[in-house]
Protein backbone atom coordinates (compact mmCIF):
# COMPACT_ATOMS: atom_id res chain seq x y z
CA UNK A 1 0.00 0.00 0.00
CA UNK A 2 0.62 3.75 -0.35
CA UNK A 3 -0.27 5.07 2.72
CA UNK A 4 -0.20 8.63 3.66
CA UNK A 5 -0.19 9.93 6.92
CA UNK A 6 -1.63 12.97 9.17
CA UNK A 7 -1.51 13.16 12.61
CA UNK A 8 -1.30 16.21 15.79
CA UNK A 9 0.02 14.57 18.43
CA UNK A 10 1.88 15.22 21.42
CA UNK A 11 4.43 13.20 23.14
CA UNK A 12 2.65 9.93 24.88
CA UNK A 13 0.54 6.80 24.64
CA UNK A 14 -1.05 7.93 21.21
CA UNK A 15 2.40 9.12 19.58
CA UNK A 16 3.81 5.47 20.63
CA UNK A 17 1.22 4.13 18.99
CA UNK A 18 1.61 6.28 15.56
CA UNK A 19 5.23 5.00 16.21
CA UNK A 20 4.61 1.21 16.46
CA UNK A 21 2.24 1.86 13.61
CA UNK A 22 4.67 3.27 10.84
CA UNK A 23 7.80 1.05 11.83
CA UNK A 24 5.81 -2.15 12.05
CA UNK A 25 4.14 -1.07 8.03
CA UNK A 26 7.17 -0.15 6.80
CA UNK A 27 9.38 -3.17 8.11
CA UNK A 28 6.85 -4.90 6.00
CA UNK A 29 7.18 -2.60 2.75
CA UNK A 30 4.33 -0.37 2.66
CA UNK A 31 5.50 3.44 1.34
CA UNK A 32 4.35 6.02 3.99
CA UNK A 33 4.19 9.69 4.31
CA UNK A 34 3.89 11.79 6.83
CA UNK A 35 1.84 15.26 7.14
CA UNK A 36 2.13 17.05 10.42
CA UNK A 37 3.04 20.48 12.09
CA UNK A 38 4.89 18.30 14.19
CA UNK A 39 5.98 15.27 12.65
CA UNK A 40 7.89 13.45 15.18
CA UNK A 41 5.47 15.16 18.36
CA UNK A 42 8.39 16.43 19.17
CA UNK A 43 11.20 14.20 18.93
CA UNK A 44 9.34 11.62 21.19
CA UNK A 45 8.74 9.47 18.07
CA UNK A 46 11.65 8.21 16.30
CA UNK A 47 10.91 7.74 12.20
CA UNK A 48 12.58 5.67 10.35
CA UNK A 49 14.94 6.32 7.92
CA UNK A 50 13.39 6.63 3.89
CA UNK A 51 10.13 7.86 5.22
CA UNK A 52 9.08 11.43 3.73
CA UNK A 53 8.01 13.78 5.95
CA UNK A 54 5.92 16.73 4.98
CA UNK A 55 5.79 19.67 8.06
CA UNK A 56 3.24 21.76 7.50
CA UNK A 57 3.00 24.69 9.67
CA UNK A 58 -0.33 25.50 12.30
CA UNK A 59 -1.07 28.34 13.27
CA UNK A 60 -2.89 29.13 16.64
CA UNK A 61 -3.71 31.87 18.51
CA UNK A 62 -3.91 31.56 22.48
CA UNK A 63 -5.46 34.65 23.18
CA UNK A 64 -9.26 34.82 22.34
CA UNK A 65 -10.55 38.09 20.18
CA UNK A 66 -13.55 39.55 21.31
CA UNK A 67 -14.71 39.14 17.25
CA UNK A 68 -13.86 35.42 17.56
CA UNK A 69 -16.44 35.29 21.08
CA UNK A 70 -19.04 36.90 18.77
CA UNK A 71 -18.50 34.74 16.11
CA UNK A 72 -19.01 31.70 18.42
CA UNK A 73 -21.96 33.02 20.47
CA UNK A 74 -23.72 32.65 16.56
CA UNK A 75 -22.35 29.47 16.38
CA UNK A 76 -19.89 29.99 13.80
CA UNK A 77 -16.30 28.68 14.18
CA UNK A 78 -14.06 30.66 15.40
CA UNK A 79 -10.24 31.48 13.73
CA UNK A 80 -8.46 28.28 15.31
CA UNK A 81 -10.92 26.30 14.08
CA UNK A 82 -10.54 27.98 10.55
CA UNK A 83 -6.74 28.09 10.93
CA UNK A 84 -7.06 24.39 11.75
CA UNK A 85 -9.07 23.55 8.56
CA UNK A 86 -6.52 25.63 6.26
CA UNK A 87 -3.99 23.26 7.91
CA UNK A 88 -5.98 20.16 7.08
CA UNK A 89 -6.69 21.74 3.15
CA UNK A 90 -2.73 22.02 2.76
CA UNK A 91 -2.37 18.68 3.52
CA UNK A 92 -5.38 17.06 2.05
CA UNK A 93 -4.16 18.71 -1.27
CA UNK A 94 -0.67 17.56 -1.07
CA UNK A 95 -1.74 13.68 -0.62
CA UNK A 96 -4.65 13.85 -3.09
CA UNK A 97 -1.86 14.65 -5.71
CA UNK A 98 0.29 11.88 -4.39
CA UNK A 99 -1.27 8.88 -6.18
CA UNK A 100 -1.88 7.27 -2.50
CA UNK A 101 -4.23 4.45 -1.87
CA UNK A 102 -5.25 5.18 1.60
CA UNK A 103 -4.96 7.84 4.48
CA UNK A 104 -4.31 7.28 7.69
CA UNK A 105 -4.85 9.94 10.35
CA UNK A 106 -4.25 10.05 13.52
CA UNK A 107 -5.90 12.11 16.67
CA UNK A 108 -5.86 16.18 17.31
CA UNK A 109 -4.17 17.26 20.38
CA UNK A 110 -6.47 20.30 20.12
CA UNK A 111 -9.90 18.63 18.77
CA UNK A 112 -9.31 15.12 18.73
CA UNK A 113 -11.21 14.21 15.60
CA UNK A 114 -9.31 15.58 12.75
CA UNK A 115 -10.95 17.77 10.21
CA UNK A 116 -8.88 16.45 7.28
CA UNK A 117 -11.13 13.64 6.27
CA UNK A 118 -13.34 15.86 4.76
CA UNK A 119 -11.02 17.30 1.84
CA UNK A 120 -9.62 13.90 1.04
CA UNK A 121 -10.80 12.00 -1.73
CA UNK A 122 -9.01 8.60 -1.24
CA UNK A 123 -10.40 5.84 1.17
CA UNK A 124 -9.68 7.49 4.79
CA UNK A 125 -9.01 5.33 7.71
CA UNK A 126 -8.68 7.27 11.46
CA UNK A 127 -7.08 5.83 14.46
CA UNK A 128 -8.50 7.91 16.98
CA UNK A 129 -7.35 6.89 21.03
CA UNK A 130 -10.41 8.65 22.94
CA UNK A 131 -13.35 10.62 22.14
CA UNK A 132 -12.77 14.51 23.45
CA UNK A 133 -13.64 13.50 26.54
CA UNK A 134 -13.66 17.00 28.13
CA UNK A 135 -16.92 17.14 26.28
CA UNK A 136 -18.29 13.80 27.65
CA UNK A 137 -16.76 12.95 31.42
CA UNK A 138 -17.04 14.72 34.26
CA UNK A 139 -13.39 16.17 34.57
CA UNK A 140 -14.34 16.90 37.62
CA UNK A 141 -17.53 18.59 36.41
CA UNK A 142 -19.42 18.48 33.07
CA UNK A 143 -18.88 21.42 30.68
CA UNK A 144 -22.67 21.68 30.17
CA UNK A 145 -23.32 21.99 33.56
CA UNK A 146 -25.04 25.74 34.44
CA UNK A 147 -22.87 27.55 36.76
CA UNK A 148 -23.02 27.70 40.05
CA UNK A 149 -24.51 31.50 40.60
CA UNK A 150 -23.01 34.74 39.93
CA UNK A 151 -21.86 37.64 42.63
CA UNK A 152 -23.78 40.95 42.39
CA UNK A 153 -26.85 42.22 41.19
CA UNK A 154 -28.97 41.79 38.37
CA UNK A 155 -28.06 45.54 36.84
CA UNK A 156 -24.80 45.29 37.84
CA UNK A 157 -21.69 44.78 35.60
CA UNK A 158 -20.46 42.04 38.06
CA UNK A 159 -23.57 40.15 37.20
CA UNK A 160 -23.71 40.10 33.47
CA UNK A 161 -19.80 39.55 32.94
CA UNK A 162 -19.63 35.80 33.87
CA UNK A 163 -22.74 35.14 32.13
CA UNK A 164 -21.52 36.42 28.97
CA UNK A 165 -18.28 34.62 29.60
CA UNK A 166 -19.87 31.74 29.67
CA UNK A 167 -22.32 32.05 27.04
CA UNK A 168 -19.44 32.41 24.91
CA UNK A 169 -17.71 29.51 26.60
CA UNK A 170 -21.06 27.61 26.10
CA UNK A 171 -21.15 28.27 22.42
CA UNK A 172 -17.69 27.55 21.18
CA UNK A 173 -18.00 24.21 22.67
CA UNK A 174 -21.26 23.22 20.91
CA UNK A 175 -19.13 24.28 17.87
CA UNK A 176 -16.46 22.41 18.45
CA UNK A 177 -19.07 19.52 18.77
CA UNK A 178 -21.04 19.91 16.18
CA UNK A 179 -17.75 19.81 13.66
CA UNK A 180 -16.02 16.69 15.46
CA UNK A 181 -19.20 14.75 15.13
CA UNK A 182 -19.11 16.09 11.30
CA UNK A 183 -15.53 15.12 11.00
CA UNK A 184 -16.28 11.95 12.67
CA UNK A 185 -18.74 10.86 9.84
CA UNK A 186 -16.42 11.55 7.23
CA UNK A 187 -13.75 8.59 7.83
CA UNK A 188 -14.54 5.63 6.14
CA UNK A 189 -13.56 3.59 8.80
CA UNK A 190 -12.43 4.40 12.31
CA UNK A 191 -10.33 1.99 14.34
CA UNK A 192 -9.96 2.39 18.32
CA UNK A 193 -7.82 0.94 20.87
CA UNK A 194 -10.49 -1.25 22.68
CA UNK A 195 -13.55 -2.39 23.19
CA UNK A 196 -14.27 0.35 25.98
CA UNK A 197 -13.43 2.95 23.79
CA UNK A 198 -15.35 2.00 20.76
CA UNK A 199 -18.44 1.91 23.54
CA UNK A 200 -17.32 5.73 24.06
CA UNK A 201 -17.70 6.60 20.48
CA UNK A 202 -20.80 4.84 19.94
CA UNK A 203 -22.02 6.63 23.17
CA UNK A 204 -20.63 10.18 21.94
CA UNK A 205 -21.10 9.92 18.23
CA UNK A 206 -23.61 7.20 17.46
CA UNK A 207 -21.63 5.20 15.31
CA UNK A 208 -19.91 2.51 15.83
CA UNK A 209 -15.57 2.29 15.71
CA UNK A 210 -13.95 -1.35 15.20
CA UNK A 211 -11.17 -2.37 17.86
CA UNK A 212 -7.33 -2.51 16.69
CA UNK A 213 -5.77 -3.71 19.38
CA UNK A 214 -2.48 -2.34 20.21
CA UNK A 215 1.21 -4.03 21.27
CA UNK A 216 4.13 -3.69 23.61
CA UNK A 217 7.76 -3.02 22.36
CA UNK A 218 9.66 -6.21 24.00
CA UNK A 219 12.76 -5.75 22.79
CA UNK A 220 12.51 -2.02 24.85
CA UNK A 221 10.56 -2.99 27.71
CA UNK A 222 12.03 -6.04 29.42
CA UNK A 223 13.02 -7.18 32.77
CA UNK A 224 15.99 -5.50 34.64
CA UNK A 225 15.86 -5.99 37.85
CA UNK A 226 19.09 -4.87 39.36
CA UNK A 227 17.70 -3.35 43.08
CA UNK A 228 15.46 -4.19 45.88
CA UNK A 229 11.51 -3.01 45.48
CA UNK A 230 11.41 0.06 47.82
CA UNK A 231 9.13 2.31 45.34
CA UNK A 232 6.18 1.68 43.71
CA UNK A 233 5.61 3.85 39.98
CA UNK A 234 2.97 5.76 38.12
CA UNK A 235 2.67 6.73 35.15
CA UNK A 236 1.26 9.05 32.80
CA UNK A 237 0.86 12.73 32.33
CA UNK A 238 0.59 14.38 36.20
CA UNK A 239 -2.91 15.73 35.22
CA UNK A 240 -6.39 15.49 37.45
CA UNK A 241 -7.55 12.63 35.27
CA UNK A 242 -4.88 10.56 36.29
CA UNK A 243 -5.69 10.70 39.42
CA UNK A 244 -2.12 10.65 41.19
CA UNK A 245 -4.35 11.56 44.36
CA UNK A 246 -5.88 8.10 45.19
CA UNK A 247 -1.89 6.77 44.51
CA UNK A 248 -1.23 9.34 47.21
CA UNK A 249 -4.32 8.20 49.78
CA UNK A 250 -3.96 4.44 49.23
CA UNK A 251 -0.04 4.54 50.15
CA UNK A 252 -0.83 6.96 52.91
CA UNK A 253 -3.38 3.93 54.11
CA UNK A 254 -0.47 1.17 54.04
CA UNK A 255 0.08 -1.22 57.25
CA UNK A 256 3.18 -2.01 56.33
CA UNK A 257 6.60 0.50 55.89
CA UNK A 258 5.01 2.79 52.98
CA UNK A 259 7.22 2.61 49.86
CA UNK A 260 8.82 5.86 47.93
CA UNK A 261 5.63 6.76 44.77
CA UNK A 262 7.43 7.84 42.04
CA UNK A 263 5.75 8.79 39.72
CA UNK A 264 6.87 9.87 35.75
CA UNK A 265 5.38 12.03 33.71
CA UNK A 266 5.87 13.96 30.07
CA UNK A 267 4.10 16.60 31.15
CA UNK A 268 3.02 18.68 34.57
CA UNK A 269 0.38 20.78 35.78
CA UNK A 270 2.50 22.75 38.15
CA UNK A 271 -0.26 23.77 40.64
CA UNK A 272 -1.90 20.65 40.86
CA UNK A 273 1.64 18.98 41.27
CA UNK A 274 1.85 21.67 43.97
CA UNK A 275 -1.14 21.03 45.80
CA UNK A 276 -0.48 16.77 45.15
CA UNK A 277 2.70 17.38 46.96
CA UNK A 278 1.52 18.91 50.05
CA UNK A 279 -0.74 16.25 50.14
CA UNK A 280 1.95 13.83 50.19
CA UNK A 281 3.54 15.50 52.60
CA UNK A 282 0.55 15.96 55.17
CA UNK A 283 0.05 12.45 54.50
CA UNK A 284 3.37 11.25 55.26
CA UNK A 285 4.12 10.37 51.93
CA UNK A 286 7.58 10.26 50.02
CA UNK A 287 6.60 11.18 46.71
CA UNK A 288 8.58 12.34 43.69
CA UNK A 289 7.68 13.37 40.13
CA UNK A 290 10.03 12.20 37.39
CA UNK A 291 9.90 14.18 34.20
CA UNK A 292 11.00 13.48 30.03
CA UNK A 293 13.23 10.01 31.38
CA UNK A 294 14.48 8.38 28.14
CA UNK A 295 13.40 4.35 27.61
CA UNK A 296 16.13 3.08 29.27
CA UNK A 297 15.57 4.98 32.51
CA UNK A 298 11.93 4.39 32.21
CA UNK A 299 12.41 0.48 32.10
CA UNK A 300 15.12 0.37 35.00
CA UNK A 301 12.14 2.45 37.40
CA UNK A 302 9.31 -0.10 35.94
CA UNK A 303 11.76 -3.45 36.34
CA UNK A 304 12.76 -2.80 39.75
CA UNK A 305 9.33 -1.10 41.27
CA UNK A 306 7.30 -3.15 43.48
CA UNK A 307 4.04 -2.77 41.76
CA UNK A 308 2.71 -0.01 39.43
CA UNK A 309 -0.58 1.72 40.72
CA UNK A 310 -2.38 2.93 37.78
CA UNK A 311 -4.84 5.11 38.47
CA UNK A 312 -6.50 6.78 35.58
CA UNK A 313 -9.99 7.66 35.39
CA UNK A 314 -11.47 5.72 32.59
CA UNK A 315 -8.58 5.16 30.18
CA UNK A 316 -9.72 4.28 27.46
CA UNK A 317 -6.65 1.42 26.67
CA UNK A 318 -3.22 2.34 28.84
CA UNK A 319 0.39 1.30 27.47
CA UNK A 320 2.07 1.88 31.17
CA UNK A 321 0.29 -1.17 32.77
CA UNK A 322 1.49 -3.56 30.00
CA UNK A 323 4.45 -1.76 29.73
CA UNK A 324 5.26 -2.53 33.66
CA UNK A 325 4.02 -5.81 32.78
CA UNK A 326 6.59 -6.34 30.28
CA UNK A 327 9.27 -5.49 32.36
CA UNK A 328 8.30 -8.33 35.11
CA UNK A 329 6.48 -5.80 37.21
CA UNK A 330 2.71 -6.66 38.17
CA UNK A 331 0.07 -3.76 37.83
CA UNK A 332 -2.83 -2.33 40.71
CA UNK A 333 -4.77 -0.53 38.29
CA UNK A 334 -8.45 0.10 38.53
CA UNK A 335 -11.35 -1.66 37.27
CA UNK A 336 -12.26 0.70 34.73
CA UNK A 337 -11.88 1.76 31.07
CA UNK A 338 -10.07 -0.35 28.81
CA UNK A 339 -7.74 -1.58 31.66
CA UNK A 340 -9.70 -3.85 32.23
CA UNK A 341 -8.74 -5.88 29.19
CA UNK A 342 -5.23 -5.62 29.72
CA UNK A 343 -4.83 -6.67 33.53
CA UNK A 344 -6.34 -10.62 34.18
CA UNK A 345 -7.19 -9.85 37.94
CA UNK A 346 -4.97 -12.04 40.15
CA UNK A 347 -2.41 -13.01 37.31
CA UNK A 348 -0.66 -9.58 35.94
CA UNK A 349 -2.04 -7.49 38.84
CA UNK A 350 -4.86 -6.53 41.28
CA UNK A 351 -8.13 -4.97 39.91
CA UNK A 352 -9.77 -2.35 42.10
CA UNK A 353 -12.36 -0.17 42.87
CA UNK A 354 -11.43 3.78 43.89
CA UNK A 355 -11.35 2.55 47.30
CA UNK A 356 -7.80 3.55 49.24
CA UNK A 357 -7.99 1.48 51.79
CA UNK A 358 -8.86 -1.70 49.14
CA UNK A 359 -5.66 -0.40 47.01
CA UNK A 360 -3.69 -0.32 50.15
CA UNK A 361 -4.14 -3.81 51.14
CA UNK A 362 -3.30 -4.93 47.34
CA UNK A 363 0.21 -2.78 47.99
CA UNK A 364 0.67 -4.60 51.55
CA UNK A 365 -0.04 -8.43 50.22
CA UNK A 366 2.70 -7.32 47.11
CA UNK A 367 5.12 -6.11 50.09
CA UNK A 368 4.47 -9.02 52.30
CA UNK A 369 4.33 -11.72 49.79
CA UNK A 370 7.42 -11.39 47.41
CA UNK A 371 7.39 -14.79 46.35
CA UNK A 372 4.19 -13.97 44.74
CA UNK A 373 4.90 -10.92 43.37
CA UNK A 374 8.04 -12.53 41.78
CA UNK A 375 5.68 -15.16 40.05
CA UNK A 376 2.57 -12.81 38.93
CA UNK A 377 6.01 -10.84 37.30
CA UNK A 378 7.24 -13.66 35.19
CA UNK A 379 3.57 -14.34 34.35
CA UNK A 380 3.30 -10.72 33.39
CA UNK A 381 6.21 -10.92 30.98
CA UNK A 382 5.31 -13.83 29.17
CA UNK A 383 1.84 -12.43 28.87
CA UNK A 384 2.98 -8.89 27.27
CA UNK A 385 5.80 -11.20 24.64
CA UNK A 386 2.75 -14.06 23.71
CA UNK A 387 -0.88 -12.03 23.93
CA UNK A 388 0.98 -8.14 23.56
CA UNK A 389 3.57 -8.25 19.98
CA UNK A 390 4.71 -5.89 18.13
CA UNK A 391 3.71 -8.46 15.39
CA UNK A 392 0.13 -8.75 15.85
CA UNK A 393 -0.30 -4.33 16.60
CA UNK A 394 1.02 -4.54 12.77
CA UNK A 395 -1.39 -7.16 11.51
CA UNK A 396 -4.32 -5.73 13.35
CA UNK A 397 -3.75 -2.32 11.62
CA UNK A 398 -2.39 -3.55 8.10
CA UNK A 399 -5.86 -5.73 8.37
CA UNK A 400 -8.01 -2.84 8.60
CA UNK A 401 -6.42 -0.72 6.64
CA UNK A 402 -6.40 -2.98 3.21
CA UNK A 403 -10.08 -3.38 4.41
CA UNK A 404 -11.07 -0.24 3.08
CA UNK A 405 -9.39 -0.35 -0.49
CA UNK A 406 -11.22 -4.19 -1.50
Amino acid sequence: MKIAIWHNLPSGGGSRALNYHINGLHQRNHYIEIWSNSPDADGFMQIPMGIKVHQIPLIRNKKISFRDKIKSVFFEKDQNILDMEAHCQRCADEINNGDFDVLFANSCFYYAVPFIAKYIKIPKVLYLGEPFRFFYESLPRLVWEAPRGVAGQLFRRSYWLPILEDLWVERKNRVQLREERKNYEAFDKVLVNSIYSAESCLKAYGSPAEVCYLGIDSSIFKENQIASSDYVIGLGNFYINKNPRLAIEALAEMKQNKPKLIWVANMVDKAYSQEMSELAQKLNVNFEIKTLVNDEELVCLLSNALCMIYTSQLEPFGFAPLEANACGTPVIALQEGGVKETIIDGKNGFLSNRNPQKIAKYLDFLAQNKDLREEMGIFAAQYVRTEWTLEKCTNNIENALESVLK
